[in-house]
Order: C-alpha cells, then structure tokens, then sequence
C-alpha cells in the first residue's frame, strides 16, 4: 500500500485542530508507545508522535501503556511531565509541529520546554527544546556536506529549510508547453506539475496535482495562458487556506472503504475514488495512521518477541551444556578414589619402589598400578598423588556449588522462555531486562522501569484477585504488594504467574473464592492448556524468595492444593 502524503497545509490544520483540543492539558505521562512511537499521555487521550513512519504525522487517540524508555525518552520525560501543552502551532510553510509546553510556580515564575516534531518522509525527527536551544534530540547530526544545519545538544535550533525556487529551473511556460498543447500523457501531467512547484515552492505536490488535473478539463489557446491561469488559480487557493477557520471541511478520499487520502484543499486527481468531507482531521490520522501504526507496532512486537525467545533458548541450551558436563565431573568418584589408594600404598610400599621408577605394582594389591613421575623420589611422589587427590576433592565442591547455582539458573530460564509465550507489549521491557539478568549481562536501563499494575478481577465488593505479568510484576505483587495474610496461588511444579486472593474484610474466603483464584493460577501457567491443574496456594506470609535466584522463584510452606480447570478471566 502507498503511503499517504502529507504537506504544511495539512500538518497547519493538525496543528490547529490540536491546539483547539489539548491547550491547557496537563502531560500526565511520557514515553514510548509500542512501534517506537512517542506519547504524551494527557489522561482521557494521548498525543502520539509517529515522525518516522512512512507517513510522519501526530495522532490524538485513547490513552496507551508507555514505556519509560532510556537516553532520549528519559530526558523527554523528566523535562515534559507534569508540564501543561500552553499551545500548538506549525512551522509556516512546513511540516513542523510545535508544542510549547510550560509551568508556573507558586511564586509566578514560569518555566518550560518546546517539543518539536519534524514530520518529514525520510528526515523526521524529535528535538527537545529549552527557549532556542536544543536539550536533546532523537537524530543528531552536524553540518557539513549536503545537510545545512547542525542538531547537537547545546546548540541553537535551525529549523528545516524552507523551499525555495530553483532559478536555473526552465520557466513554467516551457515546460507546460505539451499539456497546453492538449498532451495529457502521465509525463506531461508530471511534467506540469513539477513545473508549478518550481515556480511556485509553497505550493504541496498533491495542490499542484489537483490545478493540473483540474486544468486538464479545458482547452488552452497557449502555454502561456496556460501558466498564467495555473499562478492565479494556486494563489487563489493559498490564500483562502490562510482565511480558513478549524472547522472547514476535510476532503477524504476512500478506496472499498479504506482511506488512501485527505487534504484540507479538494484533490481533483482522485476523482475516481470515493469523496466525502469530514469535520476533523485529527479524527481522520487516528484512524488512517493509527491503523497502520498499530499494525507496525503489532510487527515490531513480534519480531522482538521471537528475538527475545531464540536469546532464551540459547541461554537455556548453554546451561544444560555446562550442567551435563559438571554432572560427569562430580560422578567421576572412581578417578578421585584411584589417587588415594595410590598415595596410601606408595606410603605403605615407601621402601619396596625402585629409584628412578616409571610405574609400580604394590606386592599387597598385584592389581593396581602406580604411574609415578621418575624424577623425583617415591615420597615426592606420594605427596604430589594427595595433592591431586586434594585438588580433585576441592574441586568436587566447587562443582557441586556451581550445579546448584545452574538449578536455580535453569529454573529462571524455564520460566522465562514461559512469560515470553504470554509477553504483552507493556511487559515486553520486563521480559528483557530478565533475558539480561539471565545471560549475565549488565543492565541496560539508566532509569527505573515504571511497572504495569498487576491483572485484577473482582470476585465479589470485598474480594479481588491479582495476577502477576511477568518475573519482575510476580515478585512485585508477592513481595510488596501482599499482605502477609493474603493468599498466594501458583501452579504446581510448573512455570506461572504468581496469583493473590485478597479479602479486603476480616471474613475468610469462600470456597468458590478459593477455586476462581486457582483457577486464574492454572490459567496463567504453562498448564493452562491442561484439563485439570493442580495448584498450591498458603497465606503469603509462608512464601519466601529463592536465595541468590532471579525475581519470582520462590519458596514456599504450609501449602494446601487444589485440582482445578483453567478458567479465562473475564472480559
């Protein structure tokens, strides 16, 4: 599909319709939208800034998850929250949208940033602004070469450069020649297009598009009538666009249903489609734009999903490598028990070894044979045997203490490869900060990650149950959230959420209470496509974590189980 183009008229009517819509809203919340996108969570909606899509373009649509994100994001946040939108306005002549965005003390004192979104194909960006100077920026460059300006922290903003006419262009009147000539060929409408751009640079492609198409319908006595007519009639029209209020209509152009196209001016070139006017154009990028945003981010998604997973698998295979070839270790007690009977009978046997000797069978045990070290002498020999025999015991411990850390490792690793398969886009940073912790790495986040609140699902006025979202949300909800008197469900001997049942009264829990919780543990387990699952549960204040192992595995006593369905929570 063709992407849908987009021009200063249109980003100066988003622009407007915006400041009409959030001017006074107060940034709750910034950050990152699954696909890359940059929110500004106003409460009912959100500001949603796609600058590097396709189609660049804002978007007000409901609220979403936000993720906090690092470098950048970090920075947009910390400056942007709590922050009220004061307004909005475009760059004149560009796609170039501004969000002046300010705080008063109680004192009076006014303080501020201004979040500049450049929504052009191939050369958007997110520049974070303090008065005129740049505070931070998604794409940083330097100026030099084809690019004019320079973006770096520090440095005063430039705005992209405007269009300006080509003088070494040929005159419009030359080159729409064959099309006043009656050439209506695909290259001569291009050609004539082109041509009035050139001559007239804030003139949008699409504008251009529709003059020639609407000229194509008359007969022209020649070119140069033909140009004057095609000056007049654009500057007619950007001049009506500059009297136009909010509330003018938006033309859209529908193929089988679907938006190909829409534009504050009428397309003349998309005669062929479906036309209609709406009221807003706002209305128009959360649907057109945010079907196809959600889609990428649907994509993205999964291609990090299935990363994530293979880094799992990996991990997992390289641990039950080192565990298999520990075990051999350890099990090897014969080669241990050879070196002792060795020293002990090269002790009792000190007088009977010959000088110089390469082997020795003790005459008190004719079936062992001694592989001694010649140049040295046999109580040399002995003590280097015990030593071996020391350093293989030792060993033996230290393998012994590692094989224990990989249970704990291969625990964690069978656990995770399970929230992966449930991963949501929100918890997706959780999953991966754990795939980290797994591989030994150094963490990646400079900043907390705020956490999504657990699934709840009322029971009943006074009884709820909580549902861990991934490793760090489990340990969360068991460990700083529960009461120590709540009850914690798991799935037994398999990996899964872990699960509270809250009465928030000094009644006990029913017993249907008990089975819905425990039948959401099944459910969020890796049981859950079994018929019947059994599942432990013991008042919280009994569970405790594993020591030394990674967030959610845990230990727990007093245990009572119950053998139930998994049931899906509801709508």
């Amino acid at each position: 599909m063709a992407a849908m183009l987009t021009d200063w008229m249109i980003v100066r009517r988003l622009a407007a319709e915006l400041n009409r819509t959030v001017r006074g809203a107060r940034i709750r919340q910034a950050g990152l939208l699954a696909g890359d996108r940059f929110g500004l969570n106003l409460g009912s909606q959100s500001v949603n800034v796609d600058p590097f899509a396709q189609t660049p373009i804002v978007t007000l649509e409901p609220p979403a998850p936000l993720g906090a994100g690092r470098g950048w994001v970090r920075t947009f946040a910390d400056a942007l929250e709590g922050l009220r939108i004061e307004a909005v306005t475009a760059l004149a002549g560009d796609r170039v949208i501004l969000f002046d965005c300010a705080s008063r003390s109680r004192f009076g004192v006014e303080s501020g940033y201004r979040l500049v979104a450049e929504l052009v194909p191939r050369f958007g960006n997110l520049l974070l602004l303090k008065g005129d100077t740049v505070v931070a920026a998604v794409k940083e460059f330097e100026a030099g070469g084809s690019t004019r300006r320079t973006i770096a922290p520090g440095a005063p903003y430039e705005p992209p450069p405007p269009p300006s006419r080509d003088i070494t262009a040929p005159p419009l009147e030359a080159e729409v020649a064959s099309f006043a000539a009656g050439d209506r060929s695909e290259s001569a409408f291009g050609r004539a297009a082109r041509a009035l751009r050139a001559d007239l640079p804030v003139v949008p492609r699409l504008v251009a598009d529709s003059l020639i198409a609407q000229a194509s319908h008359a007969q022209w006595r020649s070119a140069e009538a033909l140009a004057v007519h095609l000056r007049a009639e654009a500057l007619a029209l950007l001049a009506q666009f500059e009297q136009q209020g909010v509330d003018a209509p938006v033309f859209v152009y529908r193929d089988d249903g679907r938006i190909v196209q829409f534009h504050v001016v009428r397309l003349q070139q998309l005669g062929s489609l479906d036309e209609a006017r709406e009221d807003s154009l706002l209305r128009l990028t959360g649907t057109a734009i945010g079907v196809e945003a959600a889609r990428r981010a649907s994509h993205a998604f999964g291609q990090r999903r299935n990363a994530l997973a293979a880094r799992v698998a990996k991990r997992r295979a390289a641990l039950g490598r080192e565990r298999e070839l520990l075990e051999r270790e350890r099990d090897d007690a014969a080669a241990r028990e050879r070196l002792r009977t060795w020293g002990e009978l090269l002790y009792a046997h000190l007088g009977e070894v010959p000088a110089g000797a390469a082997q020795f069978v003790p005459p008190s045990d004719p079936s062992v044979l001694i592989e001694l070290d010649p140049s040295i002498d046999v109580k040399a020999n002995a003590q280097a045997i015990f030593k071996r025999y020391k350093k293989a015991v030792a060993k033996r411990t230290h393998v012994e203490r590692r094989l224990s850390e990989l249970a704990l490792e291969e625990a964690f690793a069978e656990e995770l490869a399970w929230e992966v398969e449930r991963v949501e886009p929100e918890t997706l940073d959780d999953a991966v900060e754990a795939a980290d912790r797994l591989e030994r790495r150094k963490a990646r986040r400079a900043a907390p990650v705020r956490r999504r609140r657990p699934l709840e699902v009322s029971l009943a006025a006074d009884a709820r149950v909580l549902v861990g979202r991934s490793p760090q949300s489990n340990a969360d909800l068991t460990f700083r959230t529960a009461h120590p008197d709540d009850l914690w469900f798991h799935a037994r001997q398999t990996p899964g959420a872990h699960v509270i049942l809250r009465i928030d009264s000094k009644r006990e829990p029913q017993t249907q209470e008990l089975e819905a919780a425990a039948e959401l543990a099944a459910y969020y387990s890796k049981a859950r496509l079994s018929a019947k699952v059994a599942v432990d549960y013991t008042q919280r204040k009994h569970v405790r974590r594993q020591q030394g192992a990674a967030p959610g595995l845990v230990w727990y006593t007093n245990a009572r189980t119950l053998l139930v369905s998994p049931r899906t929570p509801p709508a």
